[in-house]
């Protein structure tokens, strides 16, 4: 009888968990994301832990962002044109800005962060790298440059 609630247990709730899990953490080209539809992220990722809205300057410029536990999908309209990831492109959040550097080579830095361009895709692409005041990665967004 234990072996039956074990099968059950690691079938029915562990092995879905792990699969939403791995989904959110093993992207292996988070920009691929760019451009899914709402329908396709709901399939793909499940319902979201949270939604929020972010206000624009102007009104075309508002997003609803669906929170997961590993990546943020920012929406405008019916489809992601952003994304928040931990990690990316083999650098990730606390990394220096020198260690950055050495994956990523030189960016346009501003203040508080560091943009650089993502090449081969359908629409332009940018990495932005937020950076804390110790100068340690605290944000990744990959999102649609044209936008």
């Amino acid at each position: 009888m234990r072996k039956i609630f074990c099968c059950f247990l690691v079938v029915f709730i562990l092995l879905p968990a792990l699969l939403v899990f791995s989904q959110a953490d093993n992207i292996s080209d988070p920009a691929s994301l760019i451009g899914m539809t709402l329908p396709d992220l709901i399939k793909n990722y499940g319902v979201p832990k949270n939604v929020y809205a972010v206000r624009g300057v102007e009104v075309w410029q508002d997003d609803v962002v669906f929170v997961y536990d590993r990546i943020e999908f920012f929406i405008y309209g019916n489809r992601v044109w952003q994304v928040k990831v931990r990690s990316a492109y083999n650098i990730k959040n606390g990394d220096n800005r020198t260690a950055v550097g050495r994956v990523m080579g030189e960016g346009r830095n501003f203040e508080g962060y560091t943009l650089y361009q993502l090449p081969g895709k359908a629409w332009p692409l940018m990495l932005r790298i937020n950076w804390d005041t110790s100068g340690r990665a605290e944000g990744l967004y990959i999102y649609r440059s044209d936008f």
